[in-house]
């Protein structure tokens, strides 16, 4: 009996350590080398127009240690990032009126160049370029 209980524990342990485990980086959320050379131009600062000052820009930082980081946001601030089937993630937390929230966007990338990346969720569609 005892030898039974310690085998389910063993088990049980390897279960939540196998199904645990999350990518270190960018590259190793990637299941192909084509969605990696996708990785390698996206890393980088991305950044549109600010629609309330045209004279400065926003947007966000995607280091290859897939970290995030806004620019000229101070209300949403990006966390982490990953790509996966042609889509960009990012985590972000929202801060406002004293409430704070985190979430997952998801963005379907369309062909970009190594300086310009558009990002699709539904109808809304976001163009950068890269700083």
């Amino acid at each position: 009996m005892i030898r039974f209980v310690a085998s389910a524990g063993l088990f049980f342990l390897w279960i939540m350590t196998a199904c645990n485990q999350s990518p270190k980086s960018a590259h190793e959320a990637i299941p192909n080398s084509k969605t990696k050379e996708t990785v390698s131009v996206i890393v980088g600062s991305w950044v549109q127009s600010n629609p309330i000052n045209e004279q400065e820009v926003q947007g966000f930082s995607l280091q290859p240690d897939s970290t995030a980081q806004s620019i000229n946001m101070a209300t949403l601030l990006y966390k982490k990032w990953w790509t996966a089937n042609g889509k960009l993630f990012l985590i972000a937390e929202s801060i406002g009126n004293r409430q704070s929230s985190i979430d997952t966007l998801q963005y379907e990338m369309i062909p970009c160049s190594k300086d310009s990346l558009i990002l699709k969720n539904g109808d809304y569609v976001e163009q950068y370029r890269k700083q």
